[in-house]
């Protein structure tokens, strides 16, 4: 399972319905993975007041699998997103190169993002 940055947001913010549903993949042994570019997009975000959560961030980091982005990924994410502007209906970059990552993997995105990644049909979404 491949956590997107609003799942790992809402951990790292303490939201009781991240943690639980965490502690539910744990408990059924359903690997889990963050992608490199969720770990850019949430640290960039942890300024101002939310820089209090930094300390939390990086515990989180430093405890789940990083999916790096590498070149099979990225050139999943393009094809992706050929199709998507195919049909009208193209998504974020980040979300686009997260989603070629999980469609590499061949695993599902668990997300809050739930219309931006339905839109893909290479992967599965689940939400919390």
């Amino acid at each position: 399972m491949l956590l997107d940055s609003t799942f790992i947001n809402d951990l790292v913010r303490g939201r009781a319905d991240a943690d639980r549903t965490l502690d539910e993949l744990i408990d059924r042994g359903t690997p889990v993975a963050l992608s490199s570019l969720t770990v850019f997009e949430v640290g960039i975000g942890l300024r101002g007041e939310a820089k209090q959560h930094r300390q939390g961030f990086s515990a989180v980091i430093d405890n789940i699998e990083t999916a790096d982005l590498g070149v099979a990924e990225t050139r999943r994410a393009l094809s992706i997103q050929r199709d998507l502007y195919a049909r009208g209906e193209p998504i974020d970059a980040v979300d686009v190169l997260i989603a070629g990552t999980a469609a590499e993997r061949g695993e599902n995105v668990l997300t809050r993002n739930v219309e931006e990644f339905e839109r893909v049909d290479a992967i599965g979404v689940e939400t919390y």
